[in-house]
């Protein structure tokens, strides 16, 4: 009994440790990089992205409502070429999509964007949004810098699926294209652990790290925020391409079954991966680049046909 007891207590200290010990190290890490990180990433590169930020109020039409601070990075203008936007899911940043910032392929024909989302990166870090519509709100500078593009494409990342779905409800008419990867579309379809509700209580939440804090705010906020747009999924008129792991058991697959029931109004793709999970932005870079590819070059290939029809009339 004795030895048991030792032995429970040893247990106990050890799981103390490795509870502090994890703990700690979360505060470490942050999923983000500096202006000066991110020059550096870079450096070398024929085509180099450049960093951007811009402020926007918190409340439209009101002087004393809070400014919000957005941080973006784009490649060199160039009006010929289309507009691809990445939107980030949680926890991370626009750090994440940092190797299709090195794709020289996809460099030659688009421009490419990322941004931080509000509360990530370098927006505001800590400051958290739960609603999906006030963050597209924050985000939609970004849709007016490019509304001239010749293509606008939005490419969301699992909530930055959500937040892209938002914005192509509030601008049919700008965004051409949406690429939907592993995506939190329908209110419910995704898993909650369990032990996200305690963290969001005191004392736990006082120990977590803001960038664990921010994912889990959102995360248990996410129906309420899906159920707020659910009306407005007939607005979205841009093509649609969806990307979902069969083994997805963060972000059902049957996000891809809502998206094709609501999208009404929009002709729907989808490439369902039968051996991935949450993970196709890391495991399948490359073949993302490739569907990106595809989409671009119809693009083009329409376009040339319309041009070719137009030269050819009395």
């Amino acid at each position: 009994m004795r030895s048991f007891k030792r032995a429970l207590r040893w247990a106990l200290l050890v799981l103390l440790l490795l509870l502090v010990g994890g703990v700690g190290a979360s505060w470490l890490v942050n999923f983000r990089q500096t202006d000066e990180e991110l020059t550096e990433e870079f450096q070398g590169q024929r085509i180099r992205p450049t960093i951007h930020r811009y402020r926007v109020p918190t409340r439209a039409n009101d002087p004393d409502a809070a400014w919000r601070t957005i941080r973006f990075i784009e490649t060199p203008a160039d009006d010929s070429l289309p507009v691809v936007i990445f939107v980030h899911g949680a926890p991370s940043s626009l750090s994440f999509f940092n190797k299709f910032f090195k794709d020289t392929t996809l460099l030659n024909r688009a421009r490419l964007v990322a941004v931080d989302r509000p509360g990530y990166g370098y927006s505001d870090f800590g400051w958290v949004e739960t609603s999906i519509i006030r963050q597209a709100k924050f985000l939609q500078p970004l849709i007016e810098r490019y509304r001239n593009a010749p293509y606008l494409m939005l490419v969301g990342s699992s909530y930055g699926g959500s937040v892209s779905a938002r914005l192509a409800m509030n601008n049919p008419n700008l965004v051409d294209h949406v690429v939907f990867v592993s995506s939190a579309l329908g209110p419910g379809l995704e898993y909650t652990y369990p032990i996200s509700y305690y963290l969001d209580k005191p004392p736990l939440r006082w120990l977590i790290p803001p960038l664990l804090r921010l994912a889990n705010d959102e995360k248990l906020s996410h129906r309420r925020a899906l159920e707020a747009i659910l009306p407005d999924w007939p607005k979205i008129k841009a093509g649609i391409t969806m990307l979902h792991g069969q083994r997805d058991e963060l972000v059902y697959p049957t996000n891809v079954t809502f998206a094709q029931e609501h999208l009404v109004n929009a002709k729907v793709k989808q490439f369902l991966l039968p051996e991935n999970r949450h993970d196709i932005v890391l495991y399948k870079r490359e073949y993302m680049t490739e569907i990106l590819l595809d989409i671009l070059t119809r693009r083009d290939v329409k376009e040339q046909v319309k041009t070719n029809s137009l030269a050819v009339q009395p």
